[in-house]
């Protein structure tokens, strides 16, 4: 299979689940310690670099959702203005 393939085959793919952002780091982890005998450590340490990322990602992802949800609470409940 290629590249292509490949990510044709992610894109495609739909989950059955809903994974939360923070939990997909640490199931890449779970999935590249499985298969880490098999990779040379020129291909372990690439694909760790691409779980590097995808961590920094789901951190913005979170911060973002936290973020826009106080900001939609406070559109919703704001407090009264004391004068």
């Amino acid at each position: 299979m290629n590249a292509s393939q490949i990510l044709s085959f992610m894109i495609q793919a739909k989950s059955s689940q809903q994974i939360k952002w923070a939990a997909i780091p640490a199931l890449y982890a779970v999935t590249l310690a499985q298969i880490a005998p098999k990779l040379s450590e020129e291909e372990l340490f690439s694909l760790i670099a691409i779980g590097s990322v995808l961590y920094d990602h789901s951190t913005k992802e979170l911060t973002a959702q936290a973020a826009t949800n106080q900001l939609i609470q406070s559109l919703m409940h704001p407090t009264p203005d004391p004068q």
